[in-house]
C-alpha cells in the first residue's frame, strides 16, 4: 500500500511538471534583480543571476569591467543619460555566452565599450562614446543585432567585425571616431543600414575581404566607403556626401541609387546602377577596371569629368544622363572595346566626350548636344565607332577626330555645330557613311588627312559643305553598288549629297554627270538627291576577320576570347582561313552569353573541311559581348593582335595557349561567322 502511495505520488508530480511545460509556466521563473538594490556592482548581479534573468541598473556612475558568460538581460532602468559604466582602460562588456541584451547604457572608459564573442545578441538604445579604443567590437560572431546606438569620439573604430558574419547594424549614428565608422575584415553577409555616418576621421564605412554584405540607405555626411579585395557586395541607395566611395580590387559588387562620387581601381563585373553623383570632384572614376556596368545614372555638376575611365576596358556606359560637369562629360584615356551607348551627355563645360590613346569603343545611340565638342578623339585613338547619334547644337565641332586613324562614323545626325560636323586634321583611313551632316559652318573638314573614304552622307544648308587641304581621300564607295532609284535598279560608284550641287543627271540613275568640287579634290559621283532615297539592299551581315598580311607564326592551339559586333549577326557555320600549303582548321568551336551557347565540331578532311557547322543559329546582337573558344588544328592562319577590328565588330584575345603548352595574349585565328 505504501508502495502504491510512492508511486501514485510520483505519479502526480510528473504530470504536474509536464501541465506547466505544457502551459508556458517554467518551473523556476525567471528573476529580475536590480542594481544596487541587490548587488552593488553590474558585475556581481551578473555572476549572481541564472540564465534567463533580467539585471536592471538604476542611474549612476558605475566604474567596472564586466564579463558575461550567460545569456541574460542587462540594461538600465531609465535609459543611458545617467546610467554611465566606465571601464576603467578594460572592455567595458564581454559577452561570451549567446543571446545577451545589452540596452540603455552610457559605456566609456574601455578597451571596447563592448566586446561580442558569441552569437545571437543585442546591443540596443546604448550611447558608446568617448575614450573607448573601439565602440564595439566583434570576432568570430555572428547573427547579432546591433541598432539605436550612438555610437562616437572613440580612439580607433566605431563597430568593427572580424570574421563575423550574418549581423544586421542599423539606425545607428556612428560619428567623430577616430579612425573608421566601421570596419569589416573577411566578414560577410553582414546588413548595414539605415545609419547615419558622419565625420569619421579615415572612411564611414571600410571593407577588406569581406563579401555579400548589404550596404543599403545609410547616410554618409563628411564621409565615405572604401572597398577592398572583395566581392559580391551590394550598396545600394545611400548618400554619401564628402569622400567617395571607393572600390579596389572587388568583382561582381552592385551599386545601386546611390548619391556621391565613386571611384573603382583595379575592380571588375562592378554595376553602378540608378545613382546620383554631383556636386563632386568626378562622378564616377574607373582606374584599371573591366567589365563593369554604369547606366541609369545622373551624373552632373561635377568639377571635372562626370566620367572618367583610365586604363579600363570592356567596360558598358549606357542610359545616362551626364550633364553640366565642369570639364568633360565621359572622359577616355587608354581605355578600349567599351560601349558607351543611350546616354544623354549635354551642357559639359568642355566636351561630351573625349577620348585619348583609346581603341576600338563603340559609341552609338547618344543624344551630345550643347557642349565645347560633342565627340573628341585625339592621339591615337583608333579603329573606333561612331554610329546612329544625334550630335548637334556643340559650340565647336560635332566630332573631331585628330591624329586617328581607321575610325568608323556612321548613321548620325550631325547639325547646328559652331564649327565643323566632322573634323578631320591629321587622321587618315576612316570610314564616313550615311551620316547626315547639316547647319554647321563646315560640313566636314580635313587637313593633311589621306586614305578617308567618305560616301552616302548628306550635306545639307552648311555654310561650307566641304573643305580639305592636302588631301588623297576618296569621296565614294570603292565598288559599285546595285541599287534601287526612283523605281528603277542600277549598278554604279555612289558619292554623297550636296545641297548646292548644280549639276544634272542625265540619264535618271540618281548620280550627276559632273563632280562636285571639294577645294583640290572632288566627289565624282555626288548623289542627285538624299541617299536615303536610293534602296541599297543590306547583304547578309558576316563576322570576319580577313587574312592577315604576315600569318606567321601560326601553330595549332586553343583561342579564348570575346566577339562584340556592330550590326545583327547571323551565322550557321564558322570558316577557318588556312596556311599556304596546309590543312589548317578549326576542330571545335564554343560560342556563348548568358542566354545561349553554341558549338561546332570537325568531321575530318571531307567535303567542305574548312567550314564546320553550329548545333544551332549563333544570333550575335549588336554591342553585346560574346564568349568564343576556337580548338585548332594544323596551321591556321593568325592576326598577331590583342584586339583586332572589323567590319562589322571586334574580336579580342584573353589567352591562346598553343599545341606546346606556351601562351599568348595576341593571337587571333582568322576565321569567318555566316550562313
Amino acid at each position: 500500500m505504501r508502495g502504491n502511495t510512492k508511486h501514485l505520488v510520483f505519479s502526480v508530480c510528473v504530470a504536474f511538471v509536464l501541465l506547466c511545460a505544457f502551459a508556458g509556466v517554467s518551473v523556476a521563473s525567471a528573476r529580475t534583480i536590480y542594481v544596487p538594490d541587490d548587488y552593488e556592482k553590474i558585475q556581481w548581479a551578473v555572476n549572481h543571476a541564472s540564465a534567463g534573468d533580467t539585471i536592471i541598473v538604476r542611474d549612476g556612475i558605475y566604474y567596472e569591467s564586466i564579463t558575461v558568460s550567460k545569456q541574460l538581460t542587462i540594461k538600465s532602468e531609465k535609459g543611458p543619460d545617467n546610467c554611465i559604466v566606465d571601464g576603467t582602460s578594460s572592455d567595458v562588456f564581454t559577452l561570451k555566452a549567446d543571446g545577451i541584451r545589452i540596452e540603455g547604457f552610457t559605456i566609456t572608459g574601455g578597451e571596447n565599450g563592448i566586446y561580442i564573442l558569441s552569437n545571437n545578441n543585442t546591443i540596443i538604445n546604448n550611447n558608446i562614446s568617448s575614450n573607448n579604443d573601439n565602440g564595439i567590437e566583434l570576432w568570430y560572431s555572428n547573427n547579432n543585432s546591433i541598432s539605436n546606438n550612438i555610437i562616437r569620439s572613440n580612439k580607433w573604430n566605431g563597430i568593427r567585425l572580424g570574421y563575423s558574419n550574418n549581423n544586421s547594424i542599423s539606425n545607428n549614428n556612428i560619428s567623430s571616431n577616430n579612425v573608421l565608422g566601421l570596419f569589416l575584415w573577411n566578414s560577410n553577409n553582414n546588413i548595414i543600414s539605415n545609419n547615419i555616418i558622419r565625420s569619421n576621421n579615415d572612411d564611414g564605412i571600410y571593407f577588406s575581404h569581406s563579401n555579400e554584405n548589404t550596404i543599403r540607405k545609410n547616410e554618409f555626411i563628411n564621409d565615405g566607403i572604401f572597398i577592398y579585395d572583395s566581392y559580391s557586395n551590394i550598396v545600394e541607395d545611400n548618400e554619401v556626401n564628402g569622400k567617395p566611395l571607393v572600390y579596389l580590387e572587388n568583382e561582381s559588387d552592385k551599386i545601386i541609387d546611390n548619391a556621391g562620387q565613386i571611384i573603382l581601381v583595379r575592380c571588375s563585373n562592378i554595376t553602378v546602377m540608378n545613382a546620383e553623383l554631383t556636386n563632386t570632384d568626378i562622378g564616377i572614376e574607373l582606374f584599371e577596371s573591366d567589365n563593369c556596368l554604369i547606366s541609369n545614372s545622373i551624373i552632373s555638376s561635377n568639377n571635372f569629368d562626370g566620367i572618367f575611365l583610365r586604363i579600363s576596358n570592356n567596360n558598358s556606359i549606357s542610359n545616362n544622363i551626364i550633364r553640366s560637369n565642369n570639364d568633360d562629360g565621359i572622359e577616355l584615356w587608354y581605355s578600349n572595346n567599351n560601349s558607351i551607348s543611350n546616354n544623354n551627355i549635354s551642357s559639359n563645360k568642355w566636351d561630351g566626350m573625349w577620348l585619348g590613346y583609346s581603341n576600338n569603343n563603340s559609341v552609338s545611340n547618344n543624344i551630345i548636344s550643347n557642349n565645347w565638342c560633342g565627340i573628341s578623339l585625339l592621339w591615337h585613338s583608333n579603329n573606333n565607332i561612331i554610329s546612329d547619334n544625334i550630335i548637334g547644337s556643340n559650340k565647336e565641332d560635332g566630332i573631331s577626330l585628330i591624329d586617328s586613324n581607321n575610325n568608323s562614323i556612321l548613321n548620325n545626325n550631325i547639325s547646328s555645330n559652331g564649327d565643323c560636323g566632322i573634323a578631320l586634321p591629321l587622321s587618315n583611313k576612316s570610314s564616313i557613311s550615311k551620316n547626315i551632316i547639316s547647319s554647321n559652318k563646315y560640313g566636314i573638314f580635313l587637313c593633311d588627312s589621306n586614305e578617308n573614304i567618305i560616301y552616302l552622307n548628306n550635306f545639307i544648308n552648311n555654310t561650307y559643305n566641304a573643305f580639305s587641304l592636302n588631301p588623297t581621300n576618296i569621296w565614294n564607295s570603292t565598288e559599285q553598288i546595285t541599287y534601287t532609284y526612283r523605281g528603277s535598279k542600277f549598278k554604279n560608284y555612289m558619292g554623297n549629297y550636296w545641297s548646292d550641287y548644280t549639276g544634272s543627271d542625265d540619264n535618271g540613275d540618281g548620280i550627276g554627270d559632273t563632280p562636285y568640287s571639294i577645294d583640290s579634290d572632288r566627289d565624282n559621283y555626288p548623289l542627285i538627291e538624299r541617299f536615303e532615297n536610293y534602296f541599297v539592299p543590306t547583304p547578309a551581315q558576316t563576322f570576319d576577320t580577313g587574312r592577315p598580311e604576315n600569318p606567321y607564326p601560326s601553330i595549332s592551339g586553343e583561342f579564348v576570347g570575346t566577339i562584340k559586333t556592330n550590326k545583327k549577326i547571323i551565322a550557321k557555320k564558322l570558316y577557318t582561313y588556312a596556311c599556304e600549303g596546309t590543312g589548317g582548321h578549326t576542330e571545335y568551336a564554343l560560342i556563348c552569353n548568358d542566354s545561349f551557347c553554341a558549338e561546332a565540331k570537325w568531321e575530318g578532311y571531307k567535303g567542305d573541311w574548312m567550314n564546320i557547322s553550329f548545333n544551332r543559329t549563333v544570333v550575335l546582337m549588336p554591342y553585346e559581348t560574346y564568349n568564343i573558344t576556337i580548338v585548332t588544328g594544323s596551321y591556321p592562319q593568325i592576326h598577331h593582335t590583342s584586339a583586332l577590328q572589323t567590319e562589322n565588330g571586334w574580336i579580342n584575345c584573353t589567352e591562346f595557349t598553343d599545341a606546346n603548352g606556351k601562351k599568348y595574349e595576341n593571337w587571333i585565328p582568322a576565321i569567318k561567322l555566316w550562313s
